[in-house]
């Protein structure tokens, strides 16, 4: 044994940097390869998806900017998010500053139940929240969409601005209402300017998340609600054009938009803090 586990460290030290090193490589090539190739598509000259292509263009482009329906579907799913993520961040903010100030009966049970939409698969709340919704006889439409949507970003947003709670030196509230401030201005003029940047991320990944969201708005939408992502699902199993890859585009954008402002944002908390 002594033996074997001596060639296995000798191993380790002599292969151990350069087998990270590829399987870094690999693992980061097998995440963006397939979406670069999308990318790349977007500017097929064919009318079909086929790779590699005959030619490039920016044709699909112009047919995506003049495309009604395409536009729509954007505008329709900006206010769904633009809607949604206020109140994901306002109830995330409650939740994290109850969870992270007091201790009550069923603090630990809370956590469980806001953490829940990660752990069940999305078909079952999806499947769920249709039953809900029709039992209130409600439908489908903007209201389910983003009763739906809020659900769907609350853990992520939450996730995001406890830390802040949690790492917020309590020692300056108190000291705020030591000189005379009550609870809420302790809260508007100490405790929000240090949590700020911790929403602001958690807005910003709650948007994302929402601007992407498919299966919880394909079950409550009904029939006259059509978001980007319901949209790219109907293109795909009907007229498969590389307008499917411009649309593919701009989710990226938008995505990758949001996540570095976000990283961007915490970023600059972190250097203020040191």
């Amino acid at each position: 044994m002594t033996g074997i586990g001596g060639r296995l460290e000798r191993f380790a030290h002599e292969y151990g940097v350069r087998i990270g090193q590829i399987t870094t490589v690999i693992v980061i090539l097998a995440l963006w390869l397939p979406i670069l190739i999308v990318a790349f598509m977007s500017f097929a000259a064919d009318g079909v998806l086929s790779f590699p292509p005959s030619g490039l263009t920016l044709d699909w482009y112009f047919v995506f900017l003049n495309n009604d329906s395409a536009i729509d579907s954007i505008l329709t799913t900006l206010q769904i998010s633009i809607v949604a993520t206020p109140i994901t961040v306002a109830l995330a903010t409650m939740l994290s500053y109850g969870i992270g100030r007091y201790d009550f009966r069923g603090k630990d049970t809370l956590q469980i139940l806001v953490s829940l939409p990660l752990i069940v698969p999305l078909l079952v709340v999806g499947i769920s929240l249709t039953l809900f919704f029709g039992s209130l006889q409600l439908g489908g439409g903007f209201g389910p969409i983003v009763v739906s949507h809020v659900i769907r970003t609350l853990p992520f947003a939450a996730l995001i601005i406890l830390p802040t709670f949690l790492s917020f030196d309590q020692s300056l509230e108190e000291a705020s209402k030591d000189l005379g401030a009550n609870e809420i201005q302790t809260f508007f003029q100490v405790t929000l300017p240090n949590i700020l940047p911790g929403m602001i991320a958690g807005g910003l990944l709650a948007f994302t998340i929402s601007f992407n969201e498919f299966v919880y708005t394909y079950f409550v939408r009904g029939t006259g609600v059509e978001t980007m992502p319901i949209y790219l699902w109907n293109q795909i199993q009907y007229t498969a054009t590389p307008e499917v890859n411009v649309l593919s585009v701009v989710f990226l954008l938008v995505a990758v938009m949001m996540v570095l402002t976000a990283v961007f944002v915490t970023n600059v908390e972190r250097i203020a803090q040191t």
